[in-house]
């Protein structure tokens, strides 16, 4: 018996994007849309539209634009309310 299906020798890695890939995707499946072939243009690239969705959300918040040459990465240190019952220095 032949095993040919998508599990045939192991499970495949959860494929992951650079801001750029998304950038690129959201804006062809926005042309797809505008053209009547949204869904075909996610059946072709196997995505979903809650990722539309959520690449959305973070290029309109600009999170998919990426820091800028010097900017921290993160929370600032102590940026942090602490809690009434903190016993720090």
């Amino acid at each position: 018996m032949t095993s040919e299906g998508p599990r045939a020798d192991r499970p495949r890695r959860r494929r992951s994007f650079t801001p750029a890939e998304k950038l690129r995707l959201l804006a062809g499946y926005e042309q797809a849309v505008a053209e009547g072939d949204g869904n075909g243009y996610l059946r072709r690239n196997g995505l979903y539209s809650s990722l539309m969705s959520e690449w959305r959300r973070a290029r309109d918040a600009g999170l998919l634009e990426g820091k800028k040459p010097g900017q921290s990465v993160g929370a600032r240190v102590g940026s942090r309310p602490r809690s009434p019952g903190f016993a720090g220095s």
